[in-house]
């Protein structure tokens, strides 16, 4: 061999293709593949190179079924993981759900739960343990027993500052959540009178204000706070009496009070209903008002168009009527200027002695039916002359006189 294969003294040269890698490893890896293939080097190893090559095996499959053992942790959904480096004491988050691996001793892996969970600080919170419900005075001097119910979590991204600073596992509750709990309750509700302590409302708004407090003192701490619930409060018994007769009284207060408000309420319902109801009926007055004007508008467009037909047959009809009119006076108008023609004529014809002859002739006719009967009767005894003279148009006997005087002077006699 020559000087540049000093590191495997009286081993025989290896392929080119194996001799190349190896020059490229350390002394400690080359030692360790010469002791687990001694026969690709020389080819009668030595027999304590068999013990070492077991040995080495054995601490394999030991380190292995270690690693199996302790070196694998599952990190569930409501967990997280931290991964701690016993060489460097560098702390790695592992908030991947699943199996982790880790070498046991070169290394330790917590798990910590991240969901949320309940804090009781309360009279009765353990059974046969010591009470832990927070005693507090209040501003005017009364001694009061509170429970509070704490809903809380660690912060995913925070556990690390959780692990150094507290400690795995739930040591977080007991070194920083409960004592800032008490502390800050205590400070809190401290601030409120004993009658304010019994109204619900003030031990809502001081809750409220303690879940502020108490978060901004435990975020930096990986903590977070989601609920601060006030519970039962306790007085000394004298107080607890008075307190119980002032709530009764309160109660019936307020039963009147439900009661008011319910009759009030029934009256405006009442009030509503009514007025829904007068609604009703305004709206089927106007419908039925508007049902009322369309049927008279179109009875009046029906009276109309039947006028408007009426007046147009009346026109024609007395168009008709004055033309049968205008036809008939015409024709009656001729008629009747030929009968005074006719009636002209007559009297032209009678005005003469034709005439007086007719008109004689008529009265001679109509004197020959006429019948005189008479008694004669005297008081005198001289003897009168008696005449009688028909009612006769005196004109027409002077007319008539001077044709027949000798007729005349005798029927006159």
């Amino acid at each position: 061999m020559n000087s540049g294969n000093r590191s495997i003294p009286h081993f025989i040269k290896p392929p080119v293709w194996l001799w190349e890698p190896l020059q490229r490893l350390p002394q400690w890896g080359r030692t360790i593949i010469f002791y687990l293939f001694p026969r690709l080097f020389q080819p009668q190893p030595w027999a304590i190179k068999k013990w070492i090559r077991l040995a080495f095996v054995l601490a394999v499959v030991a380190f292995v079924i270690a690693v199996m053992r302790e070196g694998i942790v599952h990190v569930r959904e409501n967990q997280v993981g931290i991964l701690v480096n016993n060489l460097t004491g560098e702390l790695q988050l592992k908030d991947r759900v699943g199996y982790h691996l880790f070498a046991p001793g070169l290394a330790d892996f917590y798990v910590l739960e991240k969901t949320i969970q309940k804090m009781d600080l309360a009279w009765s919170a353990q059974r046969g343990g010591p009470p832990r419900d927070i005693k507090l005075k209040t501003r005017d001097g009364s001694n009061v027993s509170l429970d509070i119910t704490l809903n809380f979590k660690l912060m995913p991204e925070k556990a690390v500052t959780v692990l150094t600073r507290s400690g795995p596992g739930m040591q977080f509750v007991h070194l920083w959540l409960e004592s800032y709990a008490r502390h800050i309750s205590l400070e809190t509700f401290g601030e409120l009178s004993t009658e304010e302590m019994y109204d619900a409302q003030h031990r809502n708004a001081k809750a409220e204000e303690c879940l502020n407090k108490i978060n901004r003192s435990l975020n930096p701490q990986g903590i977070e706070v989601i609920a601060f619930i006030p519970g039962a409060i306790r007085f000394y018994e004298e107080y607890e009496t008075v307190i119980q007769e002032k709530k009764l009284a309160d109660q019936q207060v307020e039963e009147q009070q439900a009661q008011a408000r319910a009759a009030l309420q029934d009256q405006q319902r009442r009030i509503v209903e009514e007025q829904k109801k007068a609604d009703v009926q305004l709206r089927q007055v106007e419908g039925e008002n508007l049902n009322r004007i369309i049927h008279a508008r179109a009875e009046a467009e029906k009276t109309q168009l039947s006028a408007e037909q009426y007046f147009q047959t009346t026109l024609l009809l007395a168009d008709a009527a004055l033309y049968s009119a205008s036809a008939s006076a015409e024709g009656i108008r001729a008629n009747k200027t030929a009968e005074a023609e006719g009636m002209e004529k007559i009297r032209e014809a009678l005005a003469g002695e034709g005439g007086l002859g007719i008109i004689g002739l008529e009265y001679a006719r109509r004197m020959n039916d006429t019948r005189f009967s008479g008694t004669p009767i005297t008081r005198d005894p001289h003897i009168q002359q008696f005449s009688v003279q028909p009612d006769t148009p005196p004109g027409l006997l002077q007319r008539v006189s001077p044709a027949g005087n000798d007729s005349a002077s005798g029927g006159e006699q």
